[in-house]
């Protein structure tokens, strides 16, 4: 097994694990804690464990295009034909040079709402993302209010301020 589709088409659209839905990131866990023990397995086994990654790999695509295809970048590659040689080529579109924009913490707060994520997020979460502000049990951040939902564990809702 050497390409992992789910990894790449992550990288193509630049979306990072934690902003993939709960049932999603857990499923590229077991992915990834049995991709680990294919390097453990014995030759006998090793064919059905890869079988059952590839398959599971197949699953994980089909859920991140489904949950997020109309929010994708490049989530089609054109194929373009060469007259000479008759082969296929996959080109990807260019990558447009933007002037870099200054993130901010209500920045980041903007995009989760964008994309639903509103509820149960974890502090470490926050600061993967680049949350600078100090999180209590609520923080107004520009035009959001982050409120802590959990007294014994670091999550938080954000809401309209």
């Amino acid at each position: 097994m050497t390409k992992i589709e789910h990894q790449n088409f992550l990288k193509t659209n630049n979306l990072q694990v934690k902003l993939l839905l709960q049932p999603i990131q857990e499923k590229i866990e077991v992915f990834n804690r049995m991709y680990k023990l294919l390097e453990k397995v014995s030759d006998c086994e090793k064919g059905e464990l890869i079988e059952e990654l590839e398959a599971l790999d197949l699953e994980i695509s089909e859920d991140i295009e489904e949950e997020y295809a109309d929010r994708l970048e490049y989530n089609d590659i054109i194929p373009v034909k060469t007259s000479e040689k008759k082969e296929t080529e996959l080109v990807k579109p260019l990558n447009v040079k933007k002037q870099p924009k200054k993130i901010t913490d209500e920045s980041i707060l903007d995009e989760l709402v964008k994309m639903g994520r509103t509820n149960d997020i974890g502090r470490s979460t926050f600061f993967d993302l680049g949350i600078k502000t100090v999180l209590g049990w609520t923080t107004i951040v520009g035009k959001y209010k982050i409120k802590r939902t959990s007294a014994f564990t670091y999550r938080y809702k954000i809401e309209l301020n």
